[in-house]
């Protein structure tokens, strides 16, 4: 009897586990949808539209004391989330501010669309005596704060969007993500295109024809490890201690032998750093696992001291690129020729998202959630999981569990949490109230 009891539990329990597993699909479908439909309306004429005081005002000039310009890309794609999810709760229409990792000879506009197809079908008024398309600018746009980490009202959104159920919050995390970092025409093609080119530890089968998708199939786990998680530095907002390479490589092949359904031999490993140590380290210690990642030749910037350096070195890079090309248009197309063969149209922040979003499309992810590049990859790999009705794996590097919220925030919630072990999560987040940094 107990043994029939016991069976009758675990298939009971399997059951409601695919239901839930169905429920998520189909209301992702839902959400999207939803989604869409606020940001893609049939008559842009009669809505809002909503800009971030962030990047560039519509005439090109920037906002003063520009904070959002001195973050990673990382940073700045997460809080584009927060942004969405309040022009969707006011009945605006979101748009995408612009980005300093954006090279403005590849991509003159330097917002996000250089990268991710546009948020919204709706234009922004055009200028005094210029025509628009009829139906396509809004009534009227407005700007609003930056946002870095808000409470998700989840039942709220749920009855927005006609879901079945509420759930989690890191689905709905992974879902507006996975909205708003669709890849652009130019972004897929740069991705086809790099995928032969990767660097390896080992040979990895190509596909016939020389393409570059099969390369990136099934078996692969995403591995993202920050310099400062080697070398703290003088950053004092994450407590936990630096972790060796070793520490890496242990919890792969743990995950690898207890959790993963293919032979350790079978699987590969996408590899991220700053650190250039990490790609002559790393892979011997993960063998016989392949490990491939993106060449460093791909990137503007061949070096990594901290985020302020890199930020300054890349915006000089870029304005010294645009004088040289100003310079050349004058001499004529010999000189620009010669300046694109060097590479002046290449991209920091392209490679930085292909690198992400191939990290996304794997079934696992190993880093630290004191990262806003393992964090978009957790959004990113949850709503693919929940497309494909899989489920993934997450190894924190420091056994953390994932935070939607902007790193730097997360660890000041986790800070805080220490010190105020009865006060509950939400009233932290709420206290934060997504622009004031030091609420908490």
């Amino acid at each position: 009897m107990r043994a029939w009891l016991a069976l009758s539990v675990l298939a009971f329990a399997a059951t409601a586990s695919a239901a839930d597993v169905n429920t998520e699909y189909e209301d992702a479908r839902r959400f999207q949808a939803w989604v869409r439909a606020q940001q893609y309306p049939a008559d842009c004429s009669s809505t809002v539209g909503v800009l971030t005081r962030t990047g560039s005002r519509p005439d090109g000039s920037e906002y003063p004391g520009n904070y959002f310009y001195g973050l990673g890309l990382g940073s700045q794609m997460v809080s584009l989330k927060f942004n969405l999810v309040r022009a969707l709760l006011q009945n605006r229409v979101y748009h995408f501010p612009t980005s300093h990792y954006v090279n403005p000879l590849r991509c003159p506009s330097r917002k996000f669309d250089c990268y991710f197809e546009p948020p919204t079908n709706c234009t922004l008024p055009p200028p005094r005596g210029a025509a628009a398309r009829p139906g396509s600018a809004h009534r009227a746009v407005e700007s609003d704060k930056l946002v870095w980490c808000s409470e998700l009202p989840r039942k709220k959104l749920s009855r927005l969007a006609g879901l079945a159920a509420v759930h989690s919050k890191a689905w709905y995390h992974g879902q507006l993500s996975s909205f708003l970092f669709r890849p652009n025409a130019e972004l897929r093609a740069y991705r086809e295109s790099l995928l032969p080119r990767f660097e390896t530890n080992r040979s990895l089968s190509r596909p016939a024809g020389g393409g570059g998708s099969s390369l990136h199939g099934g078996g692969c786990a995403a591995m993202h490890i920050r310099r400062t998680d080697k070398h703290k530095g003088r950053r004092r907002e994450d407590p936990c201690p630096a972790k060796p390479f070793a520490h890496f490589s242990g919890q792969f092949k743990q995950w690898a032998y207890w959790e993963s359904p293919r032979p350790a031999g079978q699987l590969r490993v996408l590899l991220g750093s700053e650190d250039k140590a990490t790609f002559g380290a790393i892979p011997p210690l993960l063998a016989p696992t392949s490990v491939y990642w993106v060449p460093g030749s791909e990137f503007v910037m061949k070096s990594f001291k901290n985020i302020i350096d890199h930020n300054q070195r890349l915006t000089a890079t870029y304005a010294t690129l645009l004088e040289k090309h100003g310079h050349e248009l004058v001499r004529g197309a010999a000189g620009l020729a010669a300046l694109d063969a060097a590479g002046a149209r290449r991209d920091e922040g392209m490679a930085l998202v292909v690198q992400i979003v191939l990290m996304g499309e794997c079934e696992a992810l190993f880093g630290s959630f004191a990262s806003n590049v393992a964090i978009l990859v957790h959004d990113l790999m949850h709503a693919r999981s929940v497309a494909r009705r899989e489920r993934m794996g997450t190894v924190d590097a420091c056994g953390r569990s994932y935070c939607g919220c902007g790193a730097s925030f997360c660890m000041k919630l986790e800070r805080r949490a220490g010190r105020e072990p009865r006060r509950a999560m939400r009233n932290m987040v709420d206290a934060f109230n997504g622009d004031n940094r030091n609420a908490i």
